[in-house]
C-alpha cells in the first residue's frame, strides 16, 4: 500500500467523491479556488504555476480543512491528495535507509521485507493527515513547504531520530534504550542472534552509547578483550559531549556522516578528515538533519577540529 492508499485517497475514495461534489460550492465561497472547473483538474494545475499561486489555492483548502476554519474532512482529503507527491518522495527517501536506522524507537523490522515499507507509508500518511488538519492557516502562507517539512520532522521524531527528538524532548533524546523487545532480548537483525539483558555489556560501553541500542549486540560477544572501533568512537564522542567539546547535535551529525561513509563504495579522500566533509556525504546527510550541504560541511569541519585538539587530553598524550 502507498501513502495515498493508507489515507484511503485512491481514485474511488468516498472523501474525494465528496470533494468533487463540493468543489463548485467551495469555488463560489472562495474565489481563490476558481482556477479549475473540477477538483480532478487541480493536481495537474498546481505544478503549472508558481509557488505563490499554488499556495494561495492550498491555503484556501487548508482553511476549509482546519477545525477552526471550515472543519471539512473532504477538504482535508483534497489537500492531502494535492500533497501526496511530496509525501511519497519522503516515504521513498526513508525506505532507502536501513530499517535499524529508521525504527530506532520501534520494534526491529527485518531489512527488505514489505513490512518495513508499509510501516514507513503508515507513519508518513498519519503524520501528513495531522499536519493537514492542524495547519495554522491564520499565520502561515507557504502551505506545501510547511506541511511537508513538518511531516518529515514528525515522522523522524516518531521513529526516534535524535536531532528531531531533541528539539521536542531533550530528556527523551538522551535516554538510552536497553530493551528493544518485550521479552528483554536484544535482537541482532543481521545475524539473527540475541542476547538477554543480563548478558549485555555495561559500564564503559553502555555509558558511551549514543542512541543506538543495536550497537550493544556486537557479534564478537560480551567477553571480547579489545573495544571495537564503534565502541571507541562512541566513547570518544560521549567524552567530548560531557566536556562540551562538541554538542549533542554535533555528535549526531558526525555519526550520520560515519554511517553514510560506510554505505558508499568510494568517497573523495582529498577533501580532508577521511573524506567525511566531501560533497557526496554532505548531500546524503543534509536531508536527514534538515540543513544545507554547506552547513553540514562547515559544522562537521568545526567539530572535527575541536575533537582533534581535545583528544590528546583524553588519551593522556598531552603530558
Amino acid at each position: 500500500m502507498s501513502v495515498g492508499d493508507q489515507l484511503g485517497l485512491d481514485d474511488n475514495s468516498e472523501l474525494l467523491d465528496q470533494a468533487r461534489s463540493k468543489w463548485p460550492d467551495w469555488v463560489a465561497a472562495d474565489s481563490r479556488l476558481d482556477v479549475v472547473a473540477e477538483f480532478d483538474d487541480l493536481r495537474a494545475w498546481l505544478p503549472s504555476v508558481d509557488r505563490d499561486a499554488s499556495d494561495e489555492v492550498l491555503l484556501a483548502l487548508a482553511m476549509l480543512a482546519a477545525p477552526d476554519g471550515g472543519d471539512d474532512i473532504a477538504a482535508a482529503a483534497a489537500l492531502a491528495k494535492c500533497l501526496l507527491p511530496g509525501a511519497c518522495r519522503l516515504a521513498g527517501w526513508l525506505s532507502t535507509l536501513p530499517p535499524k536506522e529508521v525504527f530506532r524507537d520501534s520494534q526491529p523490522v527485518v531489512a527488505g521485507t514489505w513490512s518495513a515499507v508499509e510501516r514507513i507509508d503508515e507513519l508518513v500518511a498519519s503524520q501528513l493527515w495531522i499536519e493537514v488538519r492542524t495547519f495554522p492557516w491564520r499565520r502561515l502562507r507557504k502551505v506545501a513547504a510547511n506541511i511537508l517539512m513538518n511531516t518529515r520532522v514528525g515522522v523522524l521524531r516518531e521513529v526516534g531520530d535524535f536531532f528531531c527528538v531533541s528539539r521536542a524532548d531533550r530528556t527523551w533524546a538522551n535516554t538510552t534504550l536497553v530493551e528493544s523487545l518485550p521479552s528483554g532480548d536484544l535482537v541482532d537483525v543481521a545475524g539473527g542472534g540475541a542476547w538477554s539483558a543480563g548478558e549485555m555489556p555495561t559500564g564503559r560501553v553502555l555509558g558511551a552509547l549514543f542512541h543506538r541500542p543495536e550497537i550493544l549486540a556486537d557479534k564478537s560477544g560480551p567477553d571480547h578483550d579489545e573495544p571495537s572501533a564503534t565502541e571507541e568512537l562512541l566513547e570518544l564522542l560521549a567524552w567530548a559531549c560531557e566536556r562540551r567539546v562538541i554538542s549533542d547535535a554535533d555528535r549526531y551529525l558526525l555519526l550520520c556522516l560515519v554511517e553514510e561513509a560506510d554505505r558508499v563504495e568510494t568517497r573523495n579522500l582529498t577533501r580532508g578528515y577521511g573524506g567525511l566533509i566531501g560533497n557526496e556525504l554532505s548531500s546524503r546527510v543534509a536531508p536527514r538533519v534538515g540543513v544545507s550541504e554547506a552547513t553540514v560541511r562547515r559544522h562537521a569541519s568545526r567539530s572535527m577540529r575541536a575533537l582533534a585538539e581535545a583528544a590528546p587530553r583524553k588519551f593522556g598524550h598531552d603530558k
